[in-house]
């Protein structure tokens, strides 16, 4: 494509990384056949098989004045905004989008609860306020938070029940959800939390100093709206935080345990959502990496500069794909506890830090097991010999995002490390991804190698 502008790149290597976007993938180099709900044929005690799944997806500057059009495909006539506050206050973003919502006659709601890292006291009121109408469409306008908060909203208003069950245990009842819900619109305004591909929602309990997902594929979103006009406004320190954390999506992506090696579930039925990194979801990761590598350090810097928050929009849908398919593991497991016990400190640690502080330990644990793999994310980053380490760049990113010199920063004692390392633990569903076996001992090493990182 010599004589491309680098966004028109971009977007040709967008197009042909998600040609898959719209089918669902289920790959088997083995024939193993599936009897009534149990697996025969070849006697494995792994699932030796993934699939991929995603959302249509809109990209385009400029694009959020199409979103009328756009939900009004959906044969919507009355639709709730969930979003926050400061976006709603502060930007044109909510106005914009109630406008080109009304020109196609679509009446339209808006509910501003939204709280940072949300707690399941912020989307309770959000599924009270959304209970008094019956709406037949729900819009996650802003953050991760913000579209997180829209899937749980939809779901308890479709499927009303006690708010712990359809969590995983030992927090809720662990419930499947019942069947499809409404249609849900995605329109991301941060660049790294991937949510607008994703089945996944996270709360915080901070009674409980923890966070747990909801993971089910009924609550993946119906379309994606990714504008990056939108990003123009987010601050820098948001930039950072959700940069990382698009960054992190892709390398636990591209770490997680293959997916001929994960273990078999039950039946067909109980596969979980995640499948293990895979030629699909390894593609996604390497491409979003590589862009991150070489644009989050420019939309830090000049939160103008169009190229730059373009790509790493591009990017952190494209992380969001790997992720939302191959799953994370370590990192993310140790986010929750992280940010959870900091609360009790007065300190709310954004995701993106949460989940990045313990990058560096972790990769140089993985490495031994991981050596092509960990070697290549080094070149992906720009670092084109092997003679850099990985840890050394991730670390060399935090500086230049100005991000904690490690746990002791945020506040954390090394007294506490084991207490993180227990909550961790009941992370189940993200450490069966790990492509290591996790137990305490490993997890405090971790935590003690990011108390101080440099």
């Amino acid at each position: 494509m010599k004589g491309l502008s680098s966004i028109t790149q971009i977007y040709f290597n967008f197009i042909a990384l998600t040609t898959l976007s719209f089918i669902s993938l289920y790959i088997s180099p083995f024939s193993i056949h599936v009897c009534g709900n149990i697996m025969c044929g070849l006697s494995l005690p792994v699932d030796y098989a993934f699939w991929f799944r995603s959302v249509p997806i809109k990209f385009g500057l400029g694009v959020l004045k199409e979103i009328g059009y756009d939900v009004s495909k959906f044969a919507v006539k009355n639709a709730l905004i969930v979003t926050d506050n400061f976006l709603r206050e502060n930007t044109k973003v909510v106005e914009e989008a109630v406008s080109s919502l009304s020109e196609k006659n679509v009446v339209v709601d808006v509910w501003d609860g939204v709280e940072p890292e949300p707690s399941h006291s912020s989307i309770l009121n959000g599924i009270e306020f959304a209970k008094k109408k019956s709406y037949d469409c729900i819009i996650g306008l802003g953050g991760g938070s913000a579209i997180d908060t829209a899937k749980i909203i939809n779901l308890y208003t479709t499927y009303p029940t006690d708010f712990l069950d359809y969590f995983v245990q030992p927090l809720g009842k662990g419930l499947r959800v019942p069947g499809p819900l409404k249609p849900l619109i995605a329109v991301p305004t941060t660049s790294g939390t991937g949510s607008e591909t994703t089945s996944v929602a996270v709360v915080t309990f901070p009674e409980k100093k923890v966070k747990f997902g909801i993971s089910d594929d009924h609550l993946r979103p119906s379309l994606a709206i990714l504008d990056p006009l939108v990003t123009l406004t987010m601050p820098q320190k948001v930039t950072a935080a959700t940069g990382m954390d698009a960054l992190m999506h892709a390398i636990e992506a591209y770490t997680t345990i293959s997916y001929y090696a994960k273990p078999a579930p039950p039946t067909v039925a109980e596969r979980p959502v995640y499948c293990g990194s895979n030629p699909i979801t390894d593609a996604l990761a390497e491409s979003a990496i590589t862009l991150i590598g070489k644009f989050l350090p420019r939309a830090y810097s000049n939160g103008n500069d169009i190229e730059a928050r373009s790509s790493m929009h591009i990017a952190a849908t494209i992380a969001g794909l790997a992720f939302g398919n191959a799953g994370v593991h370590i990192c993310h497991a140790l986010s929750y506890p992280i940010a959870g016990e900091a609360i009790e400190k007065g300190v709310k640690v954004p995701h993106g830090l949460a989940v990045s502080i313990t990058a560096p330990a972790t990769l140089r644990l993985l490495t031994p097991y991981l050596v092509e793999k960990i070697g290549n994310i080094s070149y992906l980053l720009g670092f084109k010999e092997y003679d850099v380490e990985v840890w050394e760049i991730i670390i060399n990113f935090m500086k230049i995002l100005d991000f904690p010199n490690g746990l002791s920063e945020i506040g954390f004692r090394k007294s506490e490390l084991h207490v993180l390392a227990e909550k961790a633990l009941l992370q189940k569903r993200l450490l069966s991804m790990s492509p290591v076996h996790v137990n305490v001992k490993l997890l405090e090493r971790i935590l003690e190698e990011s108390f101080i990182l440099w």
